[in-house]
């Protein structure tokens, strides 16, 4: 008997050993190899890199001409009179010093309920804005944002705007002395000149972009500028069967600007469906005020569909090292909780979600967010 038990001990002590034993293998003989990259995954990745011209550090620097459109849109942007009681500006949910990002929480505040604003670096090009893609156009975002969440009327705005830019900006603010254009359509022209500044706001070069210009267009050995981890983190980004992350998250600015339900819109009342609701009723919608070849989201838009409930637009994974929470809710603190999210998605099985859990172990897991912060932060070349 107590033969039986010294051997039954031994050998679990055996067995535990040698799995121990491998793993230390496995990691150790893993990182002498270098990653390696299919070529779908090549073409993946150079989809994500940006315009060559922003490695120029350069041509990413605030750099805009006195009395401009583009000027008057950034006085505009951060004039905190635009507003219902005179205390906040664009400026104050999207926060210039930190990648534009709301890092004080003012919309939900100011709302009143669970709301995260985006950081709005690189948007003037994409398709739908607000979570729930009820403006197709950043001037209408802008525009519904002054009467909604600052609370001032198209009048109020007009007047204020003409009554103190025009001095300054004569030939921009013309309009404001014709009577031939409805205050609506000064209006208009008002959010176009934000627009306009808002539209400078480019992501800058990254030591991703970087690694990935040099490895891939340059052809040249970039290991230096990433990390075996971090590459490994990329690997898994791009890897449909353990993360499908790059489904989504696609392109220069990591998102494919699409409307997915991920679990956390559950039971929510202000999800695509109530976007699209929202949409229809707008007086801002491309087709009243452009020509229909110019409005082509709006004759393809879904309208209908189980998987438009709880649905949100994919955001960019670009520069979140400055957003203090993550999700449209602004529920998760961390990339930490975000993961762990995807792992164990609410309503998996239950209700209709458009993600299948991740499996990754605890490394991986660190190996993928090392990764996501390779897209931080401005890389100057050398020499640049």
């Amino acid at each position: 008997m107590l033969y039986q038990i010294i051997r039954l001990v031994f050998n679990k002590f055996t067995l535990t050993s040698l799995i121990i034993l491998l793993t230390l293998y496995f990691i150790i003989h893993s990182k002498s190899e270098k990653p390696s990259f299919s070529k779908l995954e090549i073409e993946l990745i150079k989809e994500t890199l940006l315009d060559e011209s922003l490695r120029d550090h350069k041509t990413a620097l605030f750099n805009i001409e006195d009395n401009s459109l583009q000027a008057l849109g950034y006085r505009l942007f951060n004039d905190k009179k635009l507003s219902k009681n005179g205390d906040i500006s664009c400026s104050s949910c999207h926060v210039p010093e930190n990648n534009f990002h709301d890092i004080n929480n003012v919309s939900h505040d100011v709302l009143g309920r669970d709301i995260k604003a985006p950081s709005i670096v690189g948007v003037s090009t994409q398709p739908w804005f607000f979570w729930n893609g009820r403006a197709d156009s950043l001037w209408a975002q802008i525009l519904e944002a002054l009467e909604n969440e600052h609370q001032i009327t198209p009048e109020f705005t007009v007047n204020y705007v003409c009554d103190n830019y025009q001095p300054s900006f004569q030939s921009i603010l013309a309009f404001c002395d014709s009577t031939q254009i409805d205050i609506t359509e000064k209006f208009t022209l008002i959010g176009k000149a934000i627009t306009s500044y808002v539209a400078t706001l480019k992501h800058t070069w990254t030591r991703y972009d970087e690694y990935i210009y040099t490895q891939f267009i340059q052809q040249q050995d970039a290991s230096h500028l990433l990390s075996y981890d971090e590459i490994r983190g990329l690997k898994l980004f791009l890897s449909r069967d353990h993360t499908g992350c790059v489904d989504c998250h696609s392109g220069q600015r990591f998102t494919n600007d699409s409307f997915f339900a991920i679990g956390t819109g559950i039971g929510s009342n202000d999800d695509r469906i109530a976007g699209i609701q929202k949409y229809k009723s707008s007086e801002f919608k491309c087709e009243d005020w452009d020509k229909a070849s110019n409005c082509m989201n709006t004759r393809f838009m879904r309208t209908s569909g189980p998987d438009l409930k709880g649905a949100f637009k994919v955001p960019s994974l670009r520069n979140l090292r400055h957003s203090p929470r993550f999700m449209h809710d602004g529920r998760f603190g961390n990339l930490e909780d975000v993961l762990n999210h995807y792992t164990y998605p609410t309503g998996y099985m239950n209700d209709y979600v458009d993600i299948k859990p991740i499996r990754l172990m605890p490394h991986e897991r660190k190996q993928l967010i090392m990764f996501l912060n390779t897209l931080n932060d401005p890389f100057v070349p050398a020499g640049k």
